[in-house]
């Protein structure tokens, strides 16, 4: 489950008829495919189609108007940097902002000069933003073309336009451009502040880097080759640089679909055996960009149209390909102005920028010394160890191939670099988490989201054993997520019977994306439901009231105050009304039928960063005295095709994910009272910590099957107890529970027709895994050829080292002793060359 466009109504007809459409909803799915289809694609043009204010759907709202207005003269030093993309969900510029009819460049350039800042931008017209650095994932160079929307104060000039903004920067020209400089790197880098990014971009041979180590500056583009040697304790760096030139006498097509570029190599001659094989797709409309956007999405190098109405991709080209130009002589379907190829004949591209390439930045602190550590060869992987526990950060960041650095911060901890292409061992030493636990005199309960459209098949003692389960877990009850098909009734009532029996709660979770909600007669459908559990043995409660939650529903066209929580206390039933709605957050302290929010995204990281406490923070100050639940979630990977949910992106789930949220979440203990896991089995988005049971999501099972993740109940029950008891409970058993992917993240899937993932980059290749000892003891982790061995203390203790192929394995030991040990054998394999594209985790256990 992930965050829902609003206006479904809208998103279905421009994705296509109803018929089209259907099936609107399968077991465990929650938006119907042209919703889906939104939230799979990367591409911002989409946003400009709604018919609303276009942030409305993402929880932004316009700024508030400028008092008054002001000296519209532009400070010295200030210039043009360009147009450039707005981030996802959230703003770009996010030191100030405002909104004015008589909005200009000049008036928005003096305002955030006014306020100190170093940056501001125009967009929608009339909306100003003021920053000092980038936020989220956007900041990609467009096209001036794009900003193309008059500003209100001024029609000659432009102000942005939807999820585009114009930028200017106070002294500009210290500022690198997105194709600035070609560098040279050698040696390992120390740097004591600034931000550091990372660009990727491919070449025929070889995968390089773009980096720029500067002091807050703008990410830089150009050309990177990683010889790198050192380590942790001792760094030196030098750097050359020399402006970048074209090397190729190719034309330079840009996708106007969304700026990327693109070589065009000219007319090839075509075969049966085809030059671009690995993805084909025809359009009635069919345009070059509209190929060539498709191409890329799907993560492939080479596009090409054919027969006036065909596309092609892949991620090689034969070099035995003959040209003829005279052969590309058909007009493209939904363009006459252009080519697109002939019979036989192929108009075909080469990918060689594009304005949504991803970076990997981390800020250091004031007093922290940031140390970088890179790969030393591009033709193989190099492996780097790392210890990690709550008192000090320490991670090195690898590359298969080439890897992108992660600034990290230095301690005493020690490092080992270790080369997987041979048989390698290392040993480190490592110290335990803290079990510092703020306390509360609050009740706290510890819930997971349940989707009951995967319980098809289920029978009692299918909810039997889940409930068992879930109670070993320490997990007080499931959020029953309810949606429309008719035999989920009685499934629940299943449900609701097995659990009055055993202590265990359960409570509704209304699913307003399928769920009708059109009108008061809806309304009155949805009273009915809670009122049928509200006096069931099993029925959740908060604060003495019956618990009920949604998923989404700020759409409704009813009111959730009069037609649903008024409703229901005329029937003598007083409900907690904790929902999860996609909408602008300053409107929760003001929505009297609201008690609470649960904040369905924080779960997950939005980027390529590792996830933080800034949602939850800014969650909290906006719901005021109401309360604020917190999401937990181990994984995130979806991966439907276009025939089926279109849904295809992953949200980075590295360093410890799981751990790491339920500690920001018990640091939190005294402000929140409840968290909810997602999720205990959705698995068509890899989240699932339950059983692999019931009804799978058609096209799931390619990535799911064989893919359990019950081996996270010791790590659920360690953490939910801290939160439920305000401290962490003894470890009695030793433990090593362990996860990784099966593929490298940027390794070419050989036949997989939906293509590699957005937000394939945001993630590393590592095995992760956690000890928990009951004393001092030695871990010895293997992957593939790689193994490291780390001395720990009693505790629980974070560990991972770069994956390499073959399998997996980790032990514990004392005095000589095994005392614990895992060994995924053949059940898992980490191959560098995969046939369909897997981003979820593999979880094994030593105890499972």
């Amino acid at each position: 489950m992930a965050p829902i466009i609003e206006t479904a109504i809208t998103l279905l007809a421009i994705a296509g008829s109803v018929a089209e459409a259907k099936p609107l909803r399968t077991p465990g799915r929650h938006a119907p495919p042209g919703v889906a289809d939104v939230l799979a694609s990367s591409k911002r043009s989409l946003h400009s189609l709604l018919a609303r204010y276009y942030g409305t759907a993402h929880g932004l709202s316009k700024p508030p108007s400028l008092p008054t207005k002001r000296d519209t003269s532009l400070p010295e030093g200030w210039s043009t940097f360009g147009c450039v993309a707005e981030s996802y969900d959230e703003r770009l510029l996010q030191g100030f902002a405002f909104s004015s009819s008589s909005l200009t460049p000049l008036l928005c350039v003096t305002e955030c000069a006014k306020l100190g800042y170093t940056m501001a931008g125009t967009e929608y017209g009339d909306e100003c933003y003021c920053g000092d650095n980038f936020e989220g994932n956007g900041g990609g160079m467009a096209s001036s073309s794009v900003c193309n929307m008059p500003c209100e104060g001024d029609t000659s000039e432009v102000c942005g336009t939807s999820w585009y903004l114009n930028l200017y920067t106070y002294n500009s020209s210290a500022l690198p451009l997105c194709t600035g400089a070609t560098s040279t790197v050698s040696a390992a880098v120390e740097e004591t502040s600034s931000l550091l990014s990372t660009y990727y971009s491919y070449s025929e041979s070889s995968i390089t880097a773009t980096a720029t180590i500067s002091s807050g500056a703008i990410e830089t583009a150009g050309s990177v080759t990683d010889n790198v040697s050192g380590d942790a304790a001792s760094a030196t760096a030098s750097t050359t640089s020399s402006a970048a030139t074209a090397t190729s006498t190719y034309p330079i097509h840009e996708d106007s679909d969304d700026s990327s570029d693109w070589y065009a190599l000219g007319c090839g001659l075509d075969s049966e055996d085809r030059l671009l094989s690995s993805y084909f797709i025809r359009l009635d409309n069919m345009t070059v960009d509209s190929c060539l956007t498709i191409c890329e999405d799907r993560g492939y190098m080479y596009g090409g149209l054919e027969y006036s109405d065909e596309c092609y991709c892949g991620n090689s080209l034969p070099s035995s390909t003959s040209y003829d130009s005279n052969r590309c002589d058909m007009s493209c379907a939904g363009d006459s102005e252009d080519t697109c190829g002939g019979t036989w004949a192929i108009e075909l591209f080469k990918l060689i920028s594009s304005p949504s390439s991803t970076y990997v930045d981390s800020m250091s602190t004031d007093s922290a010394t940031t140390t970088l550590v890179t790969s030393t060869d591009t033709a193989s992987a190099t492996s780097v160890a790392s210890i990690i526990n709550s008192a000090s950060a320490v991670t090195v960041t690898s590359g298969y191939a080439s890897e992108a650095a992660t600034v990290t911060e230095s301690t005493t901890t020690s490092v080992s670099v270790i080369a997987p292409t041979s048989t390698t061992s290392t040993e480190s030493t490592a110290s335990a988490a803290s079990t510092s636990v703020p306390s509360s005199s609050s009740t706290h309960q510890v819930w997971a989201h349940y989707m009951v459209g995967n319980t098809y098949p289920y029978t009692a003692s299918n909810w039997a054993s889940d409930i068992s389960a879930a109670l070993t877990a320490g997990i007080d009850g499931f959020a029953l997520n309810m949606g429309s098909d008719d035999w989920q009734p009685a499934r629940i009532a299943d449900a609701y019977s097995v659990a009055a029996s055993t202590g265990f709660k359960l409570f509704l979770s209304l699913d307003m994306t399928v769920l009708s909600c059109s009108s008061s007669s809806d309304a009155a459908s949805l009273v009915s439901i809670v009122q049928k559990y509200a006096s069931a043995t099993a029925q959740a409660t908060h604060e003495g009231k019956i618990l009920v939650s949604t998923f989404a529903g700020s759409d409704c066209a009813f009111s959730w105050q009069t037609d649903f929580v008024d409703a229901l206390s005329s029937a003598g039933i007083d409900i907690f009304f904790i929902p999860s709605i996609f909408s602008d957050i300053s409107t929760f302290s003001s929505n009297t039928w609201m008690d609470g929010e649960l904040n369905w995204n924080s779960g997950w990281p939005m980027g390529t960063n590792d996830i933080t406490v800034a949602s939850d923070d800014a969650y909290m100050a906006a719901l005021g005295s109401k309360e604020y639940m917190p999401a937990v979630s181990p994984f995130f990977y979806t991966h439907f095709g276009a025939n089926s949910w279109n849904k295809n992106w992953l949200y980075r789930s590295d360093d410890w994910l799981y751990c790491t949220r339920w500690e920001d979440i018990i640091a939190m203990r005294d402000s929140v009272k409840m968290t909810e896991i997602l999720t205990w089995n959705d698995y068509g988005e890899s989240s699932y910590i339950g059983p692999i049971d019931g009804a799978l999501p058609a096209g799931s099972e390619t990535f799911v099957d064989g893919f359990t993740h019950t081996a996270l109940y010791s790590l659920t029950y360690y953490y939910a107890t801290a939160f439920k008891t305000g401290a962490y409970p003894a470890i009695t058993a030793d433990e090593i529970i362990m996860w990784a992917r099966p593929h490298p993240h940027d390794a070419t899937a050989s036949s997989d027709s939906i293509g590699r993932p957005t937000g394939w980059s945001y993630t590393d290749d590592y095995l992760y895994a956690v000890a928990m000892t009951t004393d001092a003891a030695t871990v010895t982790l293997t992957s593939g050829s790689t193994t490291e061995t780390f001395s720990v203390s009693a505790g629980l203790t974070k560990l991972k080292i770069a994956l390499s192929a073959g399998s997996i394995s980790g032990s514990i030991s004392r005095s000589g002793n095994t005392v614990a040990s895992y060994d995924a054998g053949s059940t898992f394999t980490y191959t560098t060359s995969p046939t369909t594209y897997n981003f979820n985790y593999f979880v094994g256990s030593s105890s499972s």
